[in-house]
């Protein structure tokens, strides 16, 4: 059977209008709610204390059932639920109950009460079920002389007593830093990079792109004015020299002090030239050199491009002692954000819809659910050539339900800013947030490490468990989460790139070395400045989603048929048709593999686990094409696993996945498909197939993890 699509109705005349029903149900079930004279009801729908559900069904819309609700703000009360016959098992009367406490939380109110009666076991299961607690009992009316159990449910609602506890555990806030608006990152570059752009040499495309990003005001390049002297000590005819005369135009570095700039030059050449005896120590070039950086350092700017050889080597000194970043073009390149585009297939699932939305589309839907006009203005207003943006929703009945926005600026360091909204009457709402926030999330850092903030909205406690969940952090009543979002497998070699990017990106200071993480606790640096140290798993869920493969964190190579492959990660090549419908699991952040009780001592929780679509069922392509971070594993009989229900799973029986009467259930989050699928050959020669070719999962230790992810990151080729 089809799910219902449930619609809350909050309008009064339209409440006005299903009055009759209203009171027709609330008269057939006066055993269970009491009784009520008709003026109540009108009175509660113009006071904005009555909703009401309706189910879409063949095109009209039938009524299902009501909530009437009292209380003095903050506590809330409910007085009457109820659902028509119909309709009653459909979750109807649950979609009103989180509808309810949505808009309650929205608006500020702490708690809801309920008062049951202790001999309608069915009610007070009902209220159970949607989050109440028993608080106390106490007598009821004297006629029945039966007992009235007092529920209370509390809200996920901001007021002072929660802003002042909350987020005080030992969590560093590794949000993006944040720039003034409109503040460009500064960058000064030296002669071999000019030289790349005038007299089309090798690196001639990207100073071409370089220089392009420069005029569209992404970043700002700047020369010192030793790179003028330099130019003209190199220069034979300085009227007739084009190449000088078109530097005399570039933008300079303002202007140091004399001694603070000889000094600083002085230290700098002792670094990059004495220190380590490098190619060129004690010509004029490298003296100007020195100096140049000096003046770049001096004048605070965010790197010094170059692609000299002793500047870079002594790039960790210079940042570590005097702040400066010395950074290649493509290095720089590689910093900017690129379009943001719908990776693999998109899943589908019957009851709903996912797709884009329109700006127009989005407002009617923000304005609807009472959005701040500020944030509606931010996301729908009219998008700029300076920004990348990417636009989702859900729709149930071509009636949209959620939506998720992201808008990236472009530039060097820039910080996404995220929304995502629910409709909390719905079944599936947290099925929903966690699809969309999951899907823009990666969609961000699909190209590089970045900055994510996601607005908070009032009434979205669904949303925000998720995010929370996720490795956002929220400070106290700030009115946003912040993250930053690595996207992909952290391996050894590929260790010092993620560092820089990170770094130049959002401010936050990593560990040199990857091995650092292996000690259980590291230190790092916010981009305020400020010195933390934490948890290295806890720092794997705050920059998910990402996987660290220190030295000596092993893990498994597990085998899976294409057909479930597809689905429980995401990896189909092409959609499904238009009549099979993904499963749950397809959307969810956390999903579950299932394979025999044997491999248990392989599946350790928190240990990297690399999917293996084997060839020999289902046309599979035999070849690593994901790669998750395992959350548990249990050992579960057959017979209490219930496929159908767990949403976590795309089987549809446990039967074949063992030849005993348990299975294994393996939960797994984290989940990154591998940009080049690494063929078996390969895994072979890593020795990463075991003595059957991977008919069985296989241990792995971090080396091979490393060589496998590294092939996998890097096009199919190993570096």
């Amino acid at each position: 059977m089809r799910r219902p699509h449930f619609v809350i109705e909050h309008d009064a005349k339209a409440l006005m209008s299903l009055l009759p029903e209203i009171r027709a149900l609330a008269d057939s079930e006066k055993e269970a709610l009491g009784f009520l004279p008709a003026k109540a009801f009108e009175d509660a729908i113009e006071r904005g204390r009555l909703i009401a559900v309706l189910v879409n069904q063949h095109g009209a819309r039938s009524f299902a059932g009501y909530l009437l609700h009292s209380g003095v703000f903050p506590h809330a009360k409910v007085q009457q639920v109820a659902a028509v016959s119909a309709f009653r098992k459909t979750g109807a009367a649950s979609a009103l109950m989180r509808a309810l406490a949505s808009e309650l939380e929205r608006i500020g109110f702490m708690s809801i009460r309920a008062d049951v009666a202790s001999d309608l076991p069915t009610a007070l299961a009902f209220y159970t079920k949607n989050g109440f607690e028993r608080v106390l009992e106490r007598a009821g009316g004297k006629t029945r002389g039966r007992k009235i159990v007092v529920h209370s449910r509390q809200l996920k609602t901001d007021n002072l007593f929660t802003l002042a506890s909350a987020q005080t555990g030992s969590i560093p806030d590794l949000g993006p830093r944040r720039r003034v608006p409109g503040e460009v990152p500064m960058f000064a570059f030296d002669l071999n990079v000019y030289f790349d752009l005038v007299r089309q040499r090798d690196q001639s495309g990207n100073a071409r792109r370089l220089f392009g990003e420069a005029l569209g005001h992404t970043i700002r390049l700047t020369v010192a004015d030793e790179f003028v002297t330099e130019l003209r000590r190199t220069s034979n005819t300085f009227f007739a020299d084009p190449v000088l005369q078109m530097a005399l135009h570039l933008p300079r570095l303002p202007k140091p002090d004399p001694a603070a700039l000889e000094q600083l030059a002085t230290r700098i050449y002792d670094i990059v030239f004495i220190k380590p005896n490098a190619k060129g120590v004690g010509t004029a070039q490298a003296k100007s050199d020195a100096k140049h950086l000096a003046h770049a350092t001096i004048s605070r700017a965010s790197a010094f491009i170059t692609r000299d050889g002793p500047i870079l080597n002594a790039r960790h000194e210079l940042l570590a002692t005097f702040g400066i970043d010395i950074a290649t073009v493509e290095e720089v390149l590689d910093l900017l954000p690129e379009p943001l585009a719908s990776s693999g297939v998109q899943p589908r699932r019957e009851g709903f819809d996912l797709g884009p939305i329109d700006n127009a589309q989005l407002a009617a839907y923000l304005t609807e659910v009472n959005v701040p006009s500020t944030v509606i203005s931010e996301f729908t207003g009219p998008q700029i050539a300076a920004e990348f943006t990417r636009r989702e929703a859900v729709r149930c009945d071509n009636r949209i339900v959620a939506v998720g926005m992201v808008r990236i600026p472009k530039g060097m360091d820039p910080t996404a800013r995220l929304i995502v909204h629910v409709r909390h009457e719905q079944r599936d709402a947290e099925l929903f947030a966690d699809y969309l926030l999951t899907t823009l999330v990666r969609a961000s850092c699909e190209h590089a490490p970045i900055g994510i903030e996601l607005i908070h909205l009032l009434g979205q406690s669904t949303v925000h468990a998720l995010a929370a969940t996720s490795g956002f952090h929220r400070s106290a009543n700030s009115p946003i989460f912040a993250k930053i979002a690595l996207g992909r497998p952290c391996t050894e070699s590929a260790w010092p790139a993620i560092v820089h990017q990170v770094r130049r990106r959002t401010g936050l200071v990593l560990p040199d070395a990857l091995s650092a993480l292996s000690d259980g606790d590291v230190d790092v640096r916010i981009a305020s400045g400020a010195a933390n140290r934490i948890n290295a798993a806890l720092l794997e869920d705050l920059l998910g989603p990402t996987l660290f493969v220190w030295p000596g964190r092993s893990g498994v190579i597990a085998p899976i048929a294409r057909t479930y492959a597809d689905e429980l990660l995401g990896t189909a090549i092409q959609p499904n048709l238009d009549f099979i419908a993904n499963r749950d699991a397809a959307f969810l952040s956390l999903r579950g593999y299932v394979n025999a009780p044997r491999t248990a001592r392989q599946m350790q929780a928190g240990s990297p686990i690399i999917f293996y679509e084997s060839k020999r069922t289902g046309n599979g392509r035999g070849a690593a094409v994901a790669v998750a971070r395992i959350v548990n594993s249990v050992v579960v009989p057959k017979s209490q696993l219930e496929p159908k229900n767990d949403k976590r799973l795309v089987i549809d029986s446990a039967e074949k996945f063992s030849a005993t009467d348990d299975v294994l259930l393996t939960t797994f989050d984290n989940l990154m498909a591998f940009p080049t699928p690494v063929l078996l050959d390969t895994l072979k020669r890593l020795n990463a197939v075991g003595g059957a070719n991977l008919v069985s999962a296989v241990s792995l230790s971090s080396e091979q993890i490393d060589s496998i992810l590294t092939c996998g990151w890097s096009g199919g080729r190993f570096q």
